[in-house]
C-alpha cells in the first residue's frame, strides 16, 4: 500500500496502537488512544480510512519486525 508522508507516520502509530489493545499484558479495558482515534487525525474519505485501517489490522496481527 502507498501512503501519503503523513499517512506514513499515523498508520505506524496506529499498528503501534493495535498492537497494545491486543497484548495480553492488557487487562480489563485498554485506555489507551485507539486505532481508530489515531487514524481519525488523518480526516480520511470513508474508502480511504478503510483501506488505512485494514492495514493496520493486517500488520498488527502479524509479529512485530515483519510489517514488510
Amino acid at each position: 500500500m502507498i501512503f501519503t508522508k503523513a499517512e506514513d507516520a499515523v498508520v505506524r502509530r496506529a499498528v503501534t496502537a493495535y498492537r497494545a489493545m491486543r497484548s495480553k499484558s492488557t487487562k480489563g479495558p485498554f485506555r489507551g488512544t485507539t486505532a481508530d482515534q489515531i487514524l481519525e487525525e488523518l480526516h480520511p474519505s470513508p474508502d480511504r480510512w478503510v483501506a488505512l485501517a485494514a492495514y493496520v489490522i493486517a500488520c498488527g496481527e502479524r509479529e512485530p519486525g515483519n510489517d514488510g
